[in-house]
């Protein structure tokens, strides 16, 4: 890149010697007029695969670029433009990486001195991962890289640094260190959450996360310390104010706060929500200096916790509560006496209510309250009844009906997809756990495992229900990616451009009828087990 104000009497020659790249010129000159920076007149050599571009250009006055610093910053956007451009090719949907990558400039441009925050990413390791990034998820661009620019250039420049994951143990750390000097814990709380998460889906993007399962450990972990410290915090506000909640016999009324779902099961992937339940001890109150109920402590506490965490859009982090008792009609604390009522067999739960306990796992509260949880779960789904067939049966029929659109593959409800996957290894559970222990897991590839280890699952169904459990999830991280919700899992058609991106993103670069070939294999076994383990 060479700039010479002794040319032209009016105009500054930049002149730019390369290989060809397909697209230079017109993003080039786009960034240009975002900098400031007008174009006269352009003339292109061509010899081979090299070119080079000669531009008359001058600045918004139409002068001469003389001044030292806005020449540097001609360089720098010379040589991101065109590295950028070089690496589009490689980025799972190219076009939405553009795009993304024209609104970047702009906000870039806008910074005071922003070459300097270009030093290390003129990197080609570092231009390849924001290209990545860029061409993979626009709900990671929406909600993260658009409104955190200035942020993303940290940690996306530092590759090296996201090599490394940062565990329970690193994470609850760092908050804790954070919280103690906050003047505003809730906005240090939620903006750790998001740095952490964003750092998270970035290792994941990028290939930094190989083996299976590590990446929704990593999200799990990060679940478990936020929603932990959440309910520290709320609870330490409450009880300035109200005191300790005690039982009619003087001994605390203590909490535990149990996840379901993926999040029991510590399965979080892109775009999850946290399904919780706040189940506490029983009646009283507090001690004081305001005297209230239990029952309104505790229901306070799910509202402050609720108004804590707030999620970035809807469906990411958001905090779900519809497995308590009686759904949405039910009290937000759930008095242990209530769960009992509900849970046990006779109570008034669901078939399928009763089943999602087999997710329930204590996170944070007290501890010998979640292991007496934790007992009646077991004695509540582990009656030693067989799995009912029947119900599961009639409930994927009406899920069918209501959640699939006709002619498409939906990757959570369709045959074959990842409900079936759960159901069946739910179902096993259900049937045998009472008599094998072992089989009692919250985490789906655990509870598979054991069945496996129980003689439950022969060596050749474990290792296709394994095969099929890797294969869907990846594919609804991969749709939940580029939608940021859980919302549509639909499978984009096979001859469209969306359904090529979507091949992309799995690694199969071009073969995207290897995908539909892999797809069609995966789901007809699922259902073939499915059908043939659990037969009514």
């Amino acid at each position: 890149v060479v700039l010479d104000n002794s040319v032209a009497e009016r105009y500054t020659v930049l002149r730019i010697s390369s290989t060809d790249t397909v697209g230079f010129l017109y993003e080039f000159t786009h960034a240009l007029a975002l900098h400031g920076i007008y174009i006269a007149r352009v003339t292109v050599d061509t010899i081979g695969h090299r070119v080079q571009d000669t531009l008359y250009v001058t600045n918004q006055q139409g002068h001469k670029v003389t001044d030292p610093a806005r020449q540097h910053a001609l360089r720098a956007a010379t040589v991101l433009v065109k590295h950028f451009v070089h690496l589009l090719p490689r980025s799972p949907d190219p076009e939405a990486a553009l795009l993304s990558f024209r609104a970047l400039l702009g906000q870039l441009f806008s910074r005071p001195n922003w070459p300097a925050e270009l030093v290390s990413l003129e990197n080609p390791d570092v231009l390849h991962a924001l290209a990545h990034l860029l061409g993979v998820s626009e709900f990671l661009w929406n909600d993260f890289l658009r409104m955190q620019y200035a942020n993303l250039f940290p940690v996306v420049r530092d590759v090296a640094a996201l090599a490394v994951a940062h565990d329970a143990a690193h994470l609850q750390a760092d908050l804790h260190a954070q919280l103690a000097t906050a003047d505003d814990p809730r906005a240090v709380l939620n903006a750790f959450k998001d740095r952490e998460m964003f750092r998270i889906d970035m290792r994941y993007i990028l290939g930094l996360i190989g083996e299976f399962g590590q990446f929704a450990a990593e999200l799990s972990d990060l679940a478990d310390v936020v929603v932990a410290a959440a309910f520290h915090l709320c609870w330490q506000t409450l009880q300035a104010q109200f005191g300790e909640p005690r039982l009619a016999d003087g001994t605390p009324a203590a909490m535990s706060v149990c996840a379901l779902g993926k999040a029991g099961g510590r399965e979080l992937g892109f775009a999850s929500d946290i399904e919780l339940m706040f189940i506490y001890a029983g009646g009283g109150q507090t001690r004081g200096p305001q005297v209230i109920s239990n029952a309104d402590f505790y229901e306070r506490l799910v509202q402050e916790f609720l108004r804590t965490i707030q999620a970035r859009r809807e469906g990411i982090f958001e905090i779900d509560l519809r497995l308590r008792p009686y759904g949405q009609a039910g009290a937000l604390a759930v008095a242990l006496n209530a769960f009992t009522r509900y849970f046990a067999p006779g109570g008034p739960a669901w078939a399928y209510e009763r089943q999602a306990l087999i997710r329930l796992r204590p996170l944070a509260g007290d501890t010998a309250l979640g292991d007496h949880i934790v007992a009646l779960r077991d004695a509540y789904v582990y009656t030693g009844e067989p799995f009912d067939v029947a119900a599961m049966r009639a409930m994927r029929e009406r899920q069918l009906r209501h959640l699939v659109t006709a002619g498409t593959f939906n990757a959570k409800f369709s045959p074959g997809g990842s409900v079936d996957i759960e159901y069946l290894v739910q179902g096993l559970q259900i049937t045998h756990g009472r008599a094998i222990p072992t089989l009692r897991q919250t985490n789906t590839a655990a509870a598979m495992a054991a069945l496996h280890t129980a003689g439950i699952l022969s060596l050749e169904d474990y290792l296709s229900l394994v095969a099929a459990h890797v294969f869907i999830r990846r594919l609804v991280n991969a749709l939940r990616m580029v939608r940021g919700n859980t919302r549509d899992l639909t499978v984009p058609a096979a001859d469209s451009e969306e359904f090529i991106f979507l091949a992309r993103r799995l690694g199969y670069g071009r073969a995207s009828a290897r995908l539909q070939s892999d797809l069609t294999w995966h789901t007809t076994h699922v259902v073939q087990l499915n059908q043939r383990l659990l037969a009514a």
